[in-house]
């Protein structure tokens, strides 16, 4: 049922300074417990599998993002500069020719940088500010990720031309974006497409601005604008719920708009996507064949060989019409690269109502000492590289929101304008966004995952061409 903006208002307000959830995590993921290892033999036979299912694949590409928090260095360098700003300029200015984005500047800038001449203040603002390349404003999607010898490509053009090697008879694309900047797509798209010399089946959505989150002070009060109306930021990727459950693809493949690699680096990437896609095929062909003559027997055959299901979910869904519904669920098949420090999201194993399931968890959703540690005691990351099908096992649409723990809101706390604000973001898209589907966790190469958080990312080996 929807509510009304008042009743929405109230039960925001409520979450947010009620009591606080806290989230039950056994035990870390690990090779073996809940995460499948296959060696490059395995990769090639599933990809292989993939291959020959004739698979009509979707792209989703949540793009909204701004790409200013890759510059907060340097707004923290021109406008509050500490030690810590100065070294990452610093590092930056050493190493400004191997950025893409230093093919589009100006002949003249390109001659004062090495003539030393430069003031690093001034190109700072140039790069920012909305009277020079406003990289400031820029979705990150749009931003020059990899220099080429024909020019450079920005993260959705490299998706575009990287995901179109999976091997599909049908392949589309969709994007989530802001809507403002749907003008600077559509002509980044057609520049792809006369580079390439093809034309490609992409689409857009925006979030929907009904499913923005009201703000709170530490009063609890909502905060409104000069015009008294409430303020509302968007509530995170778990808004983007509805956009997903409107792609009709067999198979959808997901990942972040800022994990993409140069091309040239790029092969491993469509294997690990292309195999997870076949494993997931796979799956579902012995599913539905347990759907057609249901055998708990079976399910345990089935199981033991995929670990799609924790001990306590098998033991509470022993009879047919439980684990026929228990198998009717939506399905991910998710890579996992080994924990190198990363920040973000793992694999873990979450206790709920005395049920324990495979979840992906950020740290945003710990408040527990306890949990926290385990947290830090992670072997595995979640690159947010994964291929979900929506459907049952009779290719019906599933309604996604019926799969969503609305326990796992977030409550976030920040500092606008000097102070401090809380507002809630709906359950992660991949978090509690996904809590009640069947997931198989794989671990895939981690040259497979090159995040740009941060401009100096870029700088990674998996960001420059061969």
């Amino acid at each position: 049922m929807t509510l009304n903006q008042e009743d929405l208002l109230k039960y925001q307000q409520d979450k947010i300074f009620g009591e606080v959830r806290n989230l039950k995590i056994i035990a870390p993921c690990t090779i073996g417990d809940g995460i499948l290892q296959f060696s490059m033999d395995d990769f090639n036979y599933y990809k292989k599998i993939f291959e020959e299912g004739n698979h009509k694949v979707c792209v989703f590409i949540p793009a909204s993002g701004s790409g200013s928090r890759m510059f907060e260095f340097v707004r923290d360098y021109l406008y509050r500069p500490t030690e810590h700003s100065r070294l990452l300029v610093e590092k930056m200015f050493r190493q400004i020719t191997d950025f893409a984005f230093f093919d589009l500047l100006s002949e003249e800038i390109k001659h004062r940088i090495f003539a030393g001449e430069v003031d690093w203040r001034f190109l700072l603002s140039f790069l920012m500010d909305k009277e020079g390349l406003n990289y400031s404003e820029l979705p990150k999607g749009l931003f020059p990720f990899h220099r080429y010898a024909n020019g450079v490509r920005s993260a959705i053009a490299e998706h575009i031309e990287q995901s179109a090697l999976i091997n599909a008879p049908a392949l589309s694309f969709h994007f989530t974006i802001q809507k403002h900047f749907v003008k600077a797509i559509d002509l980044e798209v057609e520049k792809i497409e006369l580079n390439t010399q093809k034309k490609f089946d992409i689409s857009y959505s925006e979030q929907d601005e009904s499913t923005n989150a009201f703000v709170f002070d530490s009063l609890k009060n909502p905060i409104k604008d000069d015009q008294g109306n409430f303020i509302r930021r968007p509530a995170g990727h778990g808004a983007l719920l509805p956009n997903l459950q409107s792609i009709n693809s067999s198979l959808i493949f997901i990942k972040n708009i800022d994990n993409v690699q140069h091309h040239s680096k790029s092969s491993l990437s469509i294997l690990a996507w292309s195999a997870l896609g076949g494993l997931l095929a796979e799956i579902r062909t012995s599913l539905k064949a347990l759907n057609d003559a249901p055998s708990f027997e079976k399910l345990v055959q089935i199981n033991n060989r995929y670990g799609l299901y924790t001990a306590t979910e098998l033991t509470n869904n022993e009879l047919p019409e439980q684990f026929l519904s228990l198998i009717n669920r939506p399905i991910r098949v998710c890579g996992m690269v080994k924990n190198e420090g990363f920040p973000g999201g793992g694999p873990f194993m979450v206790e709920k109502n005395g049920v324990i399931t495979k979840q992906i968890i950020e740290k945003v959703q710990v408040v527990e000492n306890a949990s926290e540690n385990l947290l830090f005691s992670s072997t595995h990351f979640n690159p947010v590289m994964m291929v979900i099908c929506k459907n049952n096992l009779n290719d019906m649409p599933l309604e996604l929101s019926d799969f969503v723990d609305n326990d796992a809101y977030l409550n976030i706390s920040k500092t606008f304008e000097g102070q401090e604000i809380r507002f809630m973001e709906s359950p992660g898209l991949w978090n509690g966004g996904m809590y009640f589907w069947n997931t198989v966790f794989v671990e895939i190469p981690n040259e497979t995952f090159s995040p740009v958080k941060s401009a100096l990312d870029l700088l990674h080996p998996l960001h420059i061409g061969l």
